[in-house]
């Protein structure tokens, strides 16, 4: 439970989850044949920039500190 409250603190769950909902939104419309609107395109590329960037970060810093 403390890796949990670790992991809250960082931002990391929030991270996933907005981006899971993003991601999921697009899919949505797309299965239900709607078009996906712009900014909905594009937040979602941000989310996925930011979050996938976060991670390749927290990665090159781990095997820094080896």
């Amino acid at each position: 439970m403390d890796k949990f409250y670790q992991l809250l603190a960082e931002s990391v769950i929030v991270q996933g989850v907005v981006t899971l909902a993003l991601v999921g939104s697009c899919i949505y419309l797309a299965v239900v044949g709607k078009p996906i609107p712009e900014l909905l395109t594009n937040a979602t590329m941000l989310a996925l920039g930011f979050y996938f960037g976060s991670k390749s970060a927290q990665t090159a810093n781990a095997l820094s500190k080896r």
